[in-house]
Parts: structure tokens; C-alpha cells; sequence
């Protein structure tokens, strides 16, 4: 059976209109519940290089225990650079090993979508142990500045239904009530990271795969470190910066590394390009990449007219996209890969 596919284009050339209004925001509150009230008992499940890992199972029982991670980033990161590893489909692959596929449907601002994904099984066939389990919902970004002076950098999901989402045949259709994400930045600190799951995986799933999950979900903060480490930042534009214009796209996409098949040598390393798509209005804003990236960034203007429609300025780290009168209103795209 072929795996579902995104849609078309077209279906983000206008904001949707949301169909649970209440959804996110219950999400964005229990996020806020889970991480802060100091009556929750939970239990430690252990430490995963330096990735604190706790549970918490109330009574009565839920069908998984809520699980919780707590790290840190090294120092010099910022909240903004590490958001897009955390939330870019295409990163996701590298540091969740259970993730098969995902993409949005529908967006509803720069910050808010609906989403489609996809969690693989254990086996096959006559084999199969736990079939895969898919999910939909909304996805989105929240930030905060609290009176103790820290920014809370909230990402985080919450399950729904929706009638033009119907079940899929093979999988089992999961409920995440909340798979959510805080970075918190204080002045000459490094950036911490909670990281929070409460889901019920529905159908059957053997209780020791269940406590693993447990285990290892929060623990993947871990991976997102380690990926950031290996492979620097990948290109972004800052998710909490205002920003000019209506966006419709902005996909990460892995690249494989190409080689000469003459010698075997490599001709580029593998690497991410950004798809930035939006409908125009007169400003600016950053598309910023890996300040060690020595020769910067190649931009293809897919849609759009150099002069006439946007500018461009490059800088150590950043390119300055600057819209002028020409592009307003029009449809603009640009493909941001490693020079």
C-alpha cells in the first residue's frame, strides 16, 4: 500500500479557517500544567547523557504514562536556531527513529497548522507486532516572556478529529494529547529543554514496548543535540520574528550527497535546502544559515523577479530578503541550499 502523500500546493495559497478553536490553546495550557505544577509526582526513569528522563502515571491509570525529559543545549545556541531542527519534518527523520513520514495540510498562520504523521510499526505482515499508528491534529509555535525574565519558546501538537481525515487502511489511528516542546532562554544561560508526551497509542501494543516508548521519547532531546553538534543549523527564518507577507510553504528537504561516479569522489556534501514560499508585502526578513558555512548560501528564485519584485543582501550568517512595491501581493519563492 502506497504511503499518504502531502497536498497539493495550491491548498496553502490562503490561510484555512480552524475547525477546533479551543484545541491548541487546551493543549498550550496543559503543556504549561505539566511543566510547572509542582504536586505532579513524577518518578525518575533514568538519565540519557545528561537528558534527565521522568514518567508519571496517575491514578486512575491512563493508557501510557505521561513521560517528561529535561536537558540543555551547549551554550551560544539560541531558542530560534534550534526550533527549526525540532519542527522541520526532514530533521525529524534523524533524531526519531519511530517517525516514518509527515507534512502539513493545512496552515491557518505563520504559526499554526494542521498535520499529518506517521509512527512505523514493529514487523511485518504475519509478523507484524504493533501495526503503525498515524496521527492529525494542529502543530504550532507559542513565546512567552515571563516575570522571572525567562522566554518560553513553546512547539508543541495536539491531536483532533476532522471528518476530510479519514482512517487509513493498516494503520491505527494514535491520540496525542500533547507532544510538546520548551525552550527556555535567561540572559547568560544555556537554552533548557522539557520536553513533554501524553498520548494514548490506541489498539494493542505490548506493555513493554509501551514503558520503551516511554523511555526513550523524551530522551530524544538528546538526539536533537547530538544532530545540531554533527550537522550545525540548518537554514530558517525566525519563527518568532514579524514577518511581511502571507506564507505558504516552508519546507526542509535532505539532500544526498552526490558523488563523481568517474573517481568516487564527492561532489557536494549532503546537506538540507529550504523551500520558502509566501505571497508578498513590502518589508524585510532574515533567512539565516550555519555562520560556518564559509562559502554561505546558493538562493534560486523559483517565483519572483530579482529588482522588480525582492532583494537580496548576504552577510555573515543571514540574507537579507527585502520585498519591494513590485512584489506585493505576488507569489514568491525562493530555494536556500549550502553554497
Amino acid at each position: 500500500m502506497p504511503d499518504p502523500q502531502p497536498p497539493s500546493p495550491e491548498v496553502f495559497d490562503k490561510y484555512s479557517d480552524i475547525t477546533h478553536p479551543d484545541a491548541f490553546p487546551e493543549a498550550l495550557s496543559l503543556l504549561k500544567s505539566l511543566l510547572t505544577d509542582s504536586t505532579i509526582k513524577w518518578e525518575s526513569n533514568g538519565d540519557r547523557n545528561g537528558v534527565e528522563l521522568y514518567y508519571y502515571q496517575p491514578d486512575p491509570p491512563l493508557p501510557a504514562p505521561i513521560c517528561r525529559g529535561v536537558g540543555t543545549f551547549p551554550a551560544g545556541l539560541t531558542a530560534e536556531q534550534i526550533l527549526p531542527t525540532i519542527h522541520q519534518i526532514a530533521c525529524r527523520k534523524n533524531w526519531d527513529e519511530r517517525f516514518k513520514l509527515g507534512f502539513p495540510l493545512l496552515r491557518y498562520s505563520r504559526k499554526l497548522v494542521r498535520f499529518y504523521a506517521v509512527q512505523k510499526g514493529v514487523g511485518e505482515g504475519w509478523f507484524t507486532i504493533v501495526s503503525p499508528r498515524d496521527f492529525t491534529g494542529y502543530s504550532g509555535h507559542v513565546r512567552e516572556v515571563g516575570d522571572d525574565g525567562v522566554t518560553r519558546n513553546f512547539y508543541l501538537q495536539t491531536s483532533a478529529e476532522f471528518e476530510d481525515v479519514p482512517d487509513v487502511e493498516g494503520f491505527v489511528r494514535g491520540w496525542t494529547n500533547l507532544a510538546g516542546w520548551v525552550l527556555e532562554e535567561k540572559a547568560g544561560e544555556p537554552v533548557k529543554c522539557s520536553y513533554i508526551v501524553k498520548f494514548d497509542p490506541k489498539g494493542s501494543i505490548p506493555a513493554n514496548l509501551v514503558a520503551q516508548v516511554v523511555k526513550d521519547t523524551p530522551a530524544c532531546i538528546d538526539k536533537v543535540r547530538t544532530f545540531i553538534e554533527k550537522n550545525g543549523l540548518v537554514p530558517y527564518v525566525n519563527m518568532h520574528d514579524e514577518f511581511p507577507g502571507q506564507l505558504r510553504q516552508e519546507v526542509l528537504v535532505g539532500e544526498e550527497t552526490e558523488i563523481n561516479p568517474e573517481n568516487g569522489e564527492k561532489l557536494n556534501d549532503a546537506g538540507f535546502r529550504l523551500t520558502f514560499s509566501w505571497f508578498g508585502a513590502v518589508g524585510s526578513f532574515d533567512i539565516n544559515f550555519d555562520e560556518r558555512w564559509e562559502n554561505g548560501v546558493k538562493i534560486d528564485v523559483e517565483e519572483g523577479t530579482i529588482d522588480e519584485d525582492l532583494e537580496l543582501k548576504s552577510t555573515k550568517g543571514k540574507v537579507t530578503v527585502t520585498v519591494k512595491e513590485g512584489g506585493k501581493d505576488k507569489k514568491l519563492k525562493l530555494i536556500v541550499s549550502k553554497a
